[in-house]
């Protein structure tokens, strides 16, 4: 299809459809596209491709290599990583120009997606960074997953990207999980449910793409599938259950995209195929799965919206298959979009492009997929385009001027503060430790396991002195204990204090099993001040299953999120810094500030806490603190 010709197609129908905005208009819409488009073109808008890196340098700007790229192909989407998305101006011409090539002779507007989760994961270098899911759930109001949805719907739209990859609905529950944790709302079904509906809701008053992930769910593993093919041996009737019930509710309110997982279950997906790769029959993901795409989340489920997967790069793939392998059985199983099936980073991979395109193709010429699983899938990615407005970009609709006001303003800060304070959980408080009573001759000591998090440490005593809790006279100082959780080290600070808050940042039970320093740090710091008769607060800020594993500290809290901030702890106590204006975790510095009296506690634990068996690492069926969870 010659682009002019789409391009003379595309004003047809925004005639059409803004005469007459009607189903019966809107689907005539996509049929006269689709209707001159070659099947290439419309594999082409399978692809979602990321711009990552050309060469070995961060893509910040639109180089003419791509611009050519984007411009001569179909590409349904682009992702963009923190790699491409720094700063406010720049984003925003970044996005401006991918979506210029994309239209130029008449070519189709182009997703562009992120994934701006909040909390752990997100992109934006000088957006807002939320507080991320567990810590929303912890506040015990779905309300604030509205506005975490608002926020990253309001700065996202400004910069042009009209997608965020979230929100994650996968159930927490096994703590013994190493890639979901605080991503994840919850342990249970119906709160990850209700969060995420509401968080969906919150990001559609911009006209953002949501997308559900990861299908048929990633909190049940114990395998990261970055790194590995995860297996998961539940019956379909134990997900339905559990696992899959977020994505009833997220379908039932409106989410547009579902991404699956590549992850085994031979109790559901018993098919095997041959590998040309390894030459074995191996068996298929849920990402190439027909039993859980096309039969479950399609026809049972009845979702409408576009199925991606997550990231074909991902050695859960490419473990086992080749690039066009991979993209050839996911498009069997009825996936619509290909995130990242290639990856393009100078002019000579554009052969290995061509090379999977033209398998893709050739595979439906020969019968070995059906011409409609195409149309189909073009024709989900095209809609949704349209009930986005996507297909109707215009460039005049965006400003610069309004990226700036709205991207990382003091509004959005604002409830993002709120939101990390709602969830700062209370879990001991012994002889009410906290809030703190610091006097003029206070020595109050802040060790991190990471540099990046004492600079919010600091930001958090000044917001307290700047509130009058902190009287004059009263010292601080911080620590960081990276690779060493050995006393010795710091004795002379430890002798030094009367009061020590401690981060504990334990993502699995395995680091206790095997005495890892980010254990043995707390644990060895809590333990000396304990028989020095100093005061010892720790602060969990990842998965609070650590919260169970320092008895003799007086207070522990739990704060679900651990992200820094480039705030150097020095400059930030000799200026007063109390504020940065790069997206950092709020988190942090919530938790320190409720240990110094600027606000009460109030948050819930939104996950069971089980015991741990420290001899194996592995968490307990036996719960220690009950989903509700905080201290009197």
């Amino acid at each position: 299809m010659k682009k002019k010709l789409l391009s003379i197609l595309l004003i047809l129908t925004m005639v059409i459809s803004s005469s007459s905005v009607t189903v019966s208009a809107s689907s005539s819409k996509v049929t006269q596209i689709m209707a001159n488009m070659t099947l290439r073109e419309k594999v082409e808008q399978m692809f979602m491709m990321d711009v990552r890196k050309w060469g070995d340098d961060d893509l910040t700007v639109l180089n003419d290599s791509l611009k050519d790229l984007i411009r001569d192909y179909n590409f349904g989407a682009i992702i963009l990583f923190a790699e491409n998305v720094k700063e406010t101006k720049q984003t925003f011409e970044l996005t401006q120009d991918l979506q210029a090539a994309a239209i130029s002779d008449g070519g189709i507007p182009l997703i562009i997606a992120t994934d701006q989760e909040g909390g752990r994961v997100y992109r934006l270098g000088s957006g807002t960074a939320l507080p991320g899911n567990m810590a929303v759930a912890a506040t015990g109001k779905t309300s604030n997953a509205y506005k975490s949805g608002k926020v990253i719907g309001s700065e996202v739209s400004a910069l042009g990207i009209n997608t965020t990859l979230m929100p994650v609905v996968d159930i927490n529950n096994n703590p013994n999980n190493t890639v979901i944790g605080i991503r994840s709302y919850s342990d249970s079904a119906s709160v990850v449910g209700k969060y995420a509906a509401q968080t969906i809701k919150g990001l559609s008053e911009y006209n953002v793409i949501s997308c559900v992930k990861h299908f048929p769910g990633h909190g049940d593993t114990a395998t990261d599938s970055h790194y590995g093919l995860p297996i998961v041996k539940k019956t379909k009737k134990q997900l339905l259950a559990n696992e899959l019930k977020p994505y009833k509710t997220a379908i039932k309110n409106g989410v547009d995209m579902v991404m699956t997982a590549h992850i085994l279950y031979p109790k559901v997906e018993k098919d095997k195929v041959k590998s040309s790769k390894t030459g074995k029959k191996e068996s298929l993901p849920a990402t190439m799965s027909d039993a859980f795409v096309k039969k479950i989340l399609k026809k049972e489920f009845g979702f409408k919206g576009i199925v991606c997967t997550d990231g074909m790069h991902m050695q859960g793939v490419t473990d086992y298959w080749n690039e066009s392998q991979a993209a050839i059985n996911a498009i069997k199983a009825g996936v619509d979009m290909l995130c990242m099936p290639v990856t393009i980073r100078s002019k000579d991979d554009i052969k290995n492009l061509d090379k999977v395109l033209n398998k893709i193709v050739a595979a439906v010429e020969r019968g070995k997929i059906p011409e409609s699983r195409i149309n189909d899938a073009c024709r989900r990615i095209l809609k949704v385009k349209m009930n986005r407005g996507i297909l109707d970009y215009n460039a005049s609709d965006y400003s610069l001027e309004k990226a700036q006001s709205v991207v990382g303003c003091q509004e959005n800060r604002a409830i993002e503060k709120q939101i990390a304070e709602d969830a700062v959980t209370l879990i001991r408080n012994k002889n009410k430790t906290i809030p703190l009573q610091i006097t003029e001759t206070s020595k109050v000591l802040m060790m991190v396991p990471y540099s990046n998090e004492a600079g919010q440490m600091i930001m958090a005593w000044n917001r307290a002195k700047k509130a009058g809790l902190i009287p004059e006279g009263a010292e601080v100082k911080t620590a960081n204990f990276n690779g060493d959780g050995t006393v010795d080290s710091y004795k002379k600070k430890l002798d030094w204090a009367d009061t020590i808050i401690i981060n504990s940042e334990i993502d699995q039970g395995t680091r206790i099993s095997n005495k890892d320093w980010l254990y043995m740090g707390p644990k060895n710091f809590v333990n000396y001040a304990e028989s020095q008769g100093k005061t010892t607060i720790i602060l969990s800020v990842l998965v609070p299953y650590d919260v169970t594993l320092y008895t003799k500290a007086d207070a522990v809290l739990a704060v679900y999120g651990c992200k820094g901030s480039s705030v150097d702890p020095d400059a930030a106590l000799k200026s007063g810094i109390t504020e940065t204006k790069e997206a950092c975790g709020p988190n942090i510095i919530a938790g320190v500030e409720a240990c110094l009296g600027t606000f009460k506690p109030s948050g819930k634990l939104p996950v069971k806490v089980p015991t741990l068996n420290k001899k194996t690492g592995k968490y307990t069926s036996k719960i220690k603190y009950k989903r509700g969870y905080s201290a009197k």
